[in-house]
């Protein structure tokens, strides 16, 4: 793990900007913009971008074998949950657990949904009550806030978090040895152990390579 940045500032954690692999490229832009209906833009054969509120998703083109899928969760209005379930419905099939394809974490005080797309990334809605962000309108994309979770998949969970910790973020809430989150409630890296199922899906988490940036903290790489 590499990191280039400056010191971690007090303000909110804001994930700026997100940069995934995929061997699926196009069938993601397909995806994002046509059926999700949201905003793709600098759109090359290597990559696109993806405009997911105040931070930007930038697809890659994979040059491996490998078939990369990440997990990434979206923040959306506290009091929308039921519209946005509604809407992502109505274009997506929507992951299950066992009889429930939505979820109250009470510890979080947070709903959230699951879906995939086509190459297998695991997207979340998630609507954090502890944070006052209502809206006055029916949901759309534009409710579509920003990137508040990206899964970091590791080999030793605790020496991850020590070192994002010496990049100046904190623990948030309980930490395992196969399962921590790190930042704050907007923005979070779920750091989880190689091979542990991740939530509302069947595939185990694997590392690929990712860059974040976050503001005032820097640029993190992942292989």
């Amino acid at each position: 793990m590499e990191s280039v940045g400056g010191d971690a500032g007090e303000e909110r954690m804001l994930i700026e900007e997100l940069h995934l692999y995929t061997k699926r490229l196009e069938d993601l832009k397909h995806f994002y913009r046509d059926t999700l209906g949201m905003e793709v833009f600098s759109v090359t054969d290597q990559a696109f971008n993806l405009q997911v509120g105040r931070t930007k998703m930038i697809f890659k083109q994979s040059e491996t074998d490998r078939e990369p899928f990440y997990h990434v969760a979206w923040l959306i209005p506290t009091n929308l949950f039921k519209e946005a379930k509604q809407w992502a419905a109505s274009r997506v099939v929507l992951s299950r657990e066992e009889d429930r394809d939505e979820t109250y974490s009470a510890t979080w005080n947070s709903h959230s949904l699951y879906f995939e797309d086509p190459a297998g990334n695991i997207i979340e809605l998630i609507a954090h009550h502890r944070i006052q962000n209502e809206s006055d309108h029916d949901f759309s994309t534009q409710d579509i806030l920003q990137v508040c979770e990206v899964g970091l998949v590791t080999e030793d969970v605790l020496s991850t978090v020590n070192e994002l910790q010496q990049m100046g973020l904190t623990r948030w809430g309980e930490v395992s040895e196969t399962f921590a989150p790190v930042g704050d409630v907007y923005g979070l890296f779920i750091v989880v152990k190689k091979d542990r199922t991740w939530f509302f899906s069947t595939q185990k988490a694997q590392i690929y390579p990712l860059e974040v940036s976050i503001r005032d903290v820097g640029r993190l790489r992942i292989g």
